[in-house]
């Protein structure tokens, strides 16, 4: 047997231990299966497909705010891209294994019996899954080698060069298009959630507005934005056909009103099979083994507009900031004194969340909950939480993640559209982004003042931060401007503490904040203590370089300028 169909014959025995599949299970003797069957029978070649997307479906992003401004991971703390102190091993996405898996079915599927419109399917299915590989590895480290077709073992060399990024976003395009052209136009009933054609258009969309912004294209070539303009609109246009849209409720529910129109690509959970955990983003003394991560820091604290879609103004103090907001931030900061923050354990203590501090340094939630040293910022993560966890339950979260729903696509659209000159489409979806948010009408604007270009530019940097906090885009983001600047130019992240005035009344259980806030005094802190601790991103890090094992293996393989040894252009 060749090393291809050893491989392939591993991939369909795991794929029946880890998958319920009763037309499969019925099978006598899964071991005896030959691996040139797969291609005949739909359900081993689904199987197979199936496997593809446990490895490459992305979940809920453990620390999405951590990586920037927005949050804290454990306090006093920074990882080293952020302080200027990375290296070639500090990021590692090299998913080539899992890539030959997906070029074994683009080799053989048609040797197979499969009829045109399974086959084609299927394949579809794993062009989108290489193109999402791709594009994983080139949006941090530029062109990598483009290896199309698996290799076998006995080749006389294994070696493929790096490919320019120009090469590796025409060939993930060039994959998306095939998927595109196969892929049924959408997915429903027992399918929903499989890769259909609106998702592969909504990836294009983000694949083009990568390709076209500063990252890639420092000289802001207008023929890139025009393509990203042109995708994306293509994919929101298609997608408004098949009746998806900007979620129409409260902002915070379109996490848990499953399969509403918002939702573009979704990874599923459910009791039993597929639950997940979610033990690092909630106190410690309502999780186990992991606590302290993504607690918002006062950046994202202040970055929400204010209820008339004005800029929350610092200088008029933070007593009474939680105030007349958008809908978003209530649903997604839990702060001092909040009634938004139902997790189970507080529900049945009949308690609000107090996160403030005594006169004597000692914190609420030490006296209510039972620990110390739980809050590093003073606000907690409220984004797609699951309320019903308890303590003990923290592994058993079952709310869906959504990794691309409509206000993206909506959103990259309108930046692409600012950047080719259509300045009343880029600021009509800012508009229905805060219109969704809660955000009052105003003079017509929902508070928009941006006309410009530029500054319509920085109207989507800000809004984007808030739209997408703890959803893993933000550092993505802040890579594809090349605006480091912006964490490089504050240093450090704060905090934001209510420390109860002396001779006050605690607030405690399901009292009213509107009546204790003016009982406090703010207290804004560093979060970084440690002079090592400072936002000193390096241009270098707009390409991360290779790890040092893959150079290692390869002989070939350049290393990207600007690390050591770098003889790379990613831009070449």
């Amino acid at each position: 047997m060749s090393r291809n169909n050893y491989i392939l014959a591993f991939i369909i025995l795991m794929t029946f231990m880890f998958n319920s599949c009763d037309d499969v299970f019925e099978k006598e003797n899964l071991t005896a299966i030959n691996p040139s069957d797969v291609w005949n029978d739909e359900a081993l070649a689904t199987a197979y497909v199936n496997n593809l997307y446990s490895r490459f479906m992305p979940g809920m992003p453990y620390s999405g705010g951590s990586s920037d401004e927005g949050a804290d991971p454990s306090g006093n703390s920074m990882n080293s891209i952020l302080n200027g102190t990375a290296t070639t091993n500090s990021v590692n996405y090299w998913p080539y294994s899992n890539i030959r898996k997906i070029n074994i079915l683009l080799d053989k599927i048609d040797t197979g019996s499969l009829t045109d419109d399974i086959r084609n399917k299927l394949k579809a299915e794993a062009k989108f899954f290489r193109a999402w590989a791709y594009f994983g590895m080139t949006k941090l480290y530029g062109g990598v080698p483009l290896v199309l077709r698996a290799q076998s073992i006995d080749e006389e060399d294994l070696s493929v060069p790096r490919s320019s990024a120009k090469k590796c976003f025409e060939q993930i395009v060039k994959d998306l298009d095939d998927a595109i052209a196969n892929l049924p136009e959408q997915a429903t009933g027992a399918d929903y959630g499989r890769i259909d054609k609106g998702i592969a258009m909504a990836f294009k969309g983000r694949v083009l507005l990568f390709a076209a912004s500063p990252q890639f294209n420092p000289s802001r070539d207008q023929a890139l934005w025009q393509k990203a303009y042109d995708a994306n609109k293509a994919a929101k246009d298609y997608l408004e056909s098949k009746g998806k849209g900007l979620y129409e409720g409260y902002f915070a529910d379109l996490w848990y009103n499953e399969q509403n129109k918002e939702v573009i690509m979704v990874n599923q959970f459910y009791d039993p099979g597929h639950l997940y955990n979610q033990n690092c983003i909630r106190p410690l003394w309502a999780t186990n083994a992991c606590a302290g991560h993504d607690q918002p820091t006062l950046k994202l604290f202040s970055a929400f507009p204010m209820k008339d879609g004005s800029k929350f103004d610092p200088s008029n103090g933070y007593l009474d900031a939680y105030k007349n907001r958008d809908d978003r931030f209530y649903s997604t900061v839990a702060y001092n004194g909040t009634q938004e923050y139902r997790i189970a354990d507080l529900v049945a203590k009949e308690f609000y969340l107090w996160t403030f501090e005594f006169q004597d340094g000692s914190e609420s939630e030490a006296k209510y909950y039972g620990l110390t040293d739980s809050n590093h910022t003073g606000m907690y993560r409220l984004k797609a939480l699951d309320f019903d966890l308890t303590q003990a339950t923290t592994n058993q979260a079952d709310v869906d993640w959504i990794e691309i729903r409509f206000a993206e696509v909506l959103m990259n659209y309108g930046e692409a559209a600012n950047e080719v000159g259509k300045t009343s489409e880029a600021l009509d979806v800012l508009k229905k982004i805060r219109k969704r948010a809660g955000i009052e009408v105003g003079s017509g604007n929902y508070g928009i003042t941006a006309s410009a270009k530029d500054d319509i530019r920085e109207a989507y940097i800000d809004e984007r931060f808030v739209e997408f906090a703890f959803e893993g885009k933000r550092f993505e983001d802040l890579r594809r401007w090349r605006r480091f600047d912006i964490l490089n130019d504050q240093g450090v992240r704060q905090g934001l503490k209510f420390v109860l005035n002396a001779g006050e009344t605690a607030p405690t259980g399901k009292d009213n904040i509107d009546e204790f806030y003016d009982k406090f005094t703010a207290r804004v802190f560093d979060l970084e203590t440690d002079p090592d601790y400072r936002f000193k991103l390096k241009d270098t890090y707009y390409f991360y370089g290779i790890p040092d094992g893959y150079i290692q293996q390869d002989s070939n393989l350049e290393q990207t300028i600007g690390w050591e040894n770098g003889t790379f252009d990613p831009l070449k």
